[in-house]
């Protein structure tokens, strides 16, 4: 099955948004066995959406389109939809029906914009749209089956899990001399993308039916891993044969599989341990809070944080000694550690982690230069050690980074050696 998507929307070619639409969807496609051959960004031009539509159809089984649904002046892909296939636009009573109870459960009167979403190509099939207005338009084009989506994410996805990939899924099944896919993504951080790839791909030849693929996420790096083969189940064992022949090689590079993230994976390592964290961020100004407290029932581990930018709030917060300060700096081994040490007594934790350096583009002294960061981690039964990193790019980036090390030695240190609270 060949699968295009095509995106339309002047926000996307003139930079304003970013795409994140097709990201999710090829993710989606690729747990199916399906690989996107191909992505087109138009804007807001009637015969450039009306010329990639009939392209796209003209090479592809499936595209799947996004943008133009909506109750304004530039949105027009159906339009588009209806000019490449030759047909007119018609009132759809099944979509008018579902506007007119959208906006009377709002308490709204229905406009002249709205009704626009109720218009369809003749002969496509409407799905309504569980978080919005505009639904999901199904049109035959050519050779391909053609999905309409409106663009807005949270719309987007909803109609991507509900309807679209269950009618790919469906699809696929009826295809005459179908292969078996069987698929894995390995999460590793620490590990370059380059290095990664050098460890890997030696394994590559023992394993003739795995697809070795690579994907950057900063600050992690993905190995893609899909089996193919004339059965389900060659296809699973040849993954699962793959799959922990890079294990061994990659070690604890790997932290999760799929769907696994960073932040749930390493409060569910202190959950089952039964310890808790505190954190004391500088330069990292809390990033590392907001992201542990982005997973639900976060609060059952982590005890809590302090942005502690300033040398004043070094001291008053989490207890570095002045003369430390004095004597250091507040970017430096010594302050990292009281920081890590001063967290965890205030907070009672278990470990107590901290973060302090130039994130830049200022700053910085010529043993400390910009995108060098001290990262501490103080607990239980050890001596609290701190490790400094030199830290390449922007400071968005060197922020990114910083937390992932920091998290990651607390991480590799309850793999090496758990302890009690």
């Amino acid at each position: 099955m060949r699968v295009e998507l095509l995106c339309t929307g002047d926000e996307l070619v003139t930079g304003l948004i970013t795409d994140t639409n097709s990201t999710y969807l090829e993710g989606r496609l690729f747990d199916l066995g399906v690989k996107v051959e191909r992505v087109t960004v138009v804007g807001d031009v009637r015969p450039d959406i009306t010329g990639a539509l009939l392209e796209a159809s003209a090479r592809a089984d499936v595209v799947i389109v996004s943008g133009g649904l909506g109750p304004t002046a530039d949105d027009f892909t159906l339009e588009c939809a209806a000019a490449a296939a030759g047909v007119p636009l018609e009132e759809d009573a099944r979509v008018l029906g579902w506007l007119q109870e959208r906006y009377a459960a709002r308490g709204m009167a229905i406009n002249p914009g709205a009704l626009r979403m109720a218009r369809i190509p003749a002969g496509s099939e409407p799905v309504r749209n569980p978080q919005g207005s505009a639904p999901l338009v199904i049109q035959k084009l050519g050779r391909a089956q053609m999905f309409f989506l409106p663009g807005v994410p949270r719309e987007y996805r909803a109609l991507v899990d509900g309807e679209v990939l269950p009618r790919v899924r469906s699809q696929l099944a009826t295809e005459p001399h179908r292969t078996f896919r069987a698929f894995r993504l390995l999460r590793t951080v620490r590990l370059p993308e380059s290095v990664l790839n050098q460890q890997v791909m030696p394994l590559a030849p023992s394993h003739p039916r795995v697809v070795f693929g690579f994907r950057t996420h900063a600050p992690e790096n993905h190995l893609k891993l899909m089996a193919e083969a004339p059965t389900q189940a060659e296809a699973d064992a040849a993954l699962a044969a793959a799959e922990a022949a890079c294990r061994v090689v990659l070690g604890t590079h790997v932290y999760g599989a799929d769907t696994s993230e960073y932040a749930p994976v390493l409060l569910e390592l202190l959950s089952r341990a039964g310890h808790t964290l505190a954190v004391a961020e500088s330069c990292t100004g809390g990033l590392i809070a907001q992201d542990l407290t982005a997973v639900p029932g976060a609060s059952q581990v982590f005890v809590g944080g302090a942005v502690v930018y300033s040398e004043k709030m070094k001291s008053a917060w989490v207890g570095v000694p002045p003369e430390v300060l004095r004597q250091h700096s507040a970017v430096s081994r010594q302050t990292a550690l009281a920081m890590a040490e001063g967290v965890r007594t205030a907070c009672g934790a278990t470990f107590g982690l901290s973060v302090t350096g130039y994130a830049g583009p200022g700053g910085g002294t010529p043993e400390d230069p910009v995108g060098t960061v001290y990262c501490a981690l103080a607990g239980p039964g050890f001596e609290s050690r701190c490790e400094r990193v030199s830290l390449a790019g922007d400071r968005d980036r060197v922020r990114l980074f910083a937390a992932s090390h920091v998290l990651e030695m607390l991480r590799l240190h309850l793999l090496a050696s758990p302890v009690s609270p």
